[in-house]
């Protein structure tokens, strides 16, 4: 398998630095997307692209007809104003590794294997229309790599909301006649404050967090349109539904103690949080030990969100982090000034690794797929 990751090394390490030097926001990765399709076609994987309804999704499929079935998601969308601060170039670099040297060794696999380009992780979910549409439905398992800056095998991602809440006063001018205004922005600043009024009483897994898009036009004019972006998370969909509805009750008040109105829009998909399967870490687990990579136990820390929880509402889901080194954290200018370096070049390779001798060891070790499906709590039987 180590012969088969240098074979492709340098084409997946090109593909890497360009998609760092040109970063694409979630549903523009035109040239992303684009560059990873024709890749997996110039090794002989056919791929459907445009796939599910979205420009830059795609799915390639290795050993089409076999009864069995499993997805490597792909991920590549940057972040808004820090490019590849995720590092999904990597990530998705890894994926595609995996795929081509699967597709290599495809004799061995009882199973079809779907390469699925997944779009805009970041903010609106490109995996959940995918999850609405069956993309998911009877598959085995899931499984990606996301870099950090330690190993591990389970992330507890957080369920997830994300609004944009508008505020509509009146304007006036400010000094003259204010008190024919109505003021949006002091709306929003109520809105913020009774949040933060929020914290005491909720559950230690909540987390509110957001920013102000817009506060107004002018200082000598009464704000009368302001804009903020809320993100809500916690551990459980049922409780977050909860919380949800509590900030919306806040941003009722916050207008109705201006004599303003306001109004709300979803700005992404619902995210939820991923489902664990010991079985399968414990295969991951056995990798990472024979590669030398020491693990952090995670499971007890907040993560982040992902919409890879909603793919794991419907089949086993797998997100492996692999270590940058310590001193990078995710969403920072300095884990995007990383995403060239050797030690993330010899991260893909590792993970290209991984991921396939996970997808090896789950079809060809007696019992394994069984297992996790078990579980998952689905039919693992023949």
């Amino acid at each position: 398998m180590k012969e088969l990751i240098r074979k492709y090394h340098d084409e997946i390490i090109s593909l890497n630095d360009f998609m760092a030097d040109n970063p694409e926001i979630g549903g523009e990765e035109q040239e992303a997307s684009r560059r990873m399709v024709e890749l997996l076609r110039r090794h002989g994987i056919p791929v459907e692209y445009p796939f599910a309804g979205m420009e830059t999704a795609f799915r390639g499929i290795i050993n089409k007809g076999k009864a069995r079935k499993a997805a490597i998601l792909v991920e590549y969308d940057a972040l808004r104003g820090l490019g590849h601060a995720c590092g999904h170039c990597a990530s998705g670099s890894i994926s595609i590794l995996a795929a081509l040297v699967l597709n290599e060794v495809r004799d061995q696999i009882p199973a079809e294997i779907h390469v699925i380009g997944t779009p805009d992780e970041e903010m609106h979910g490109g995996k959940v229309p995918m999850v609405k549409s069956g993309v998911f439905d009877g598959m085995d398992f899931a499984v990606m790599i996301h870099m950090s800056n330690k190993n591990a095998l389970f992330s507890r991602f957080l369920a997830l909301d994300a609004y944009k809440f508008t505020f509509h006063g009146k304007p006036a001018h400010a000094s003259s006649i204010p008190w024919e205004g109505r003021n949006a922005l002091n709306s929003i600043r109520l809105f913020f404050d009774a949040m933060d009024m929020m914290r005491q009483h909720l559950k230690d897994d909540v987390r509110l967090h957001g920013y102000v898009v817009k506060g107004g036009d002018a200082s000598n004019i009464v704000p009368h349109h302001t804009e903020a972006e809320v993100l809500v998370r916690a551990e459980k969909r049922e409780y977050l539904d909860q919380v949800s509805k509590w900030v919306m009750d806040c941003a009722q008040a916050a207008a109705l103690a201006t004599r303003t109105s306001w109004s709300v829009e979803e700005i992404g998909e619902k995210y939820d949080s991923l489902r664990r399967n010991i079985s399968g870490e414990k295969i991951l687990e056995e990798i990472y030990t024979e590669l030398g990579l020491n693990l952090v136990d995670t499971s007890s820390e907040t993560g982040g969100s992902s919409d890879i929880g909603n793919v794991s509402s419907v089949c086993p889901a797998f997100h492996p982090y692999l270590d940058l080194g310590k001193d990078l954290n995710a969403h920072t200018e300095e884990f995007a000034l990383a995403m060239k370096t050797n030690r993330t070049h010899k991260a893909i390779s590792l993970g290209g690794e991984i991921i396939s001798r996970f997808v090896m060891d789950v079809y060809n070790t007696p019992g394994a797929r069984e297992e996790i499906l078990k579980e998952y709590g689905g039919d693992g039987d023949e």
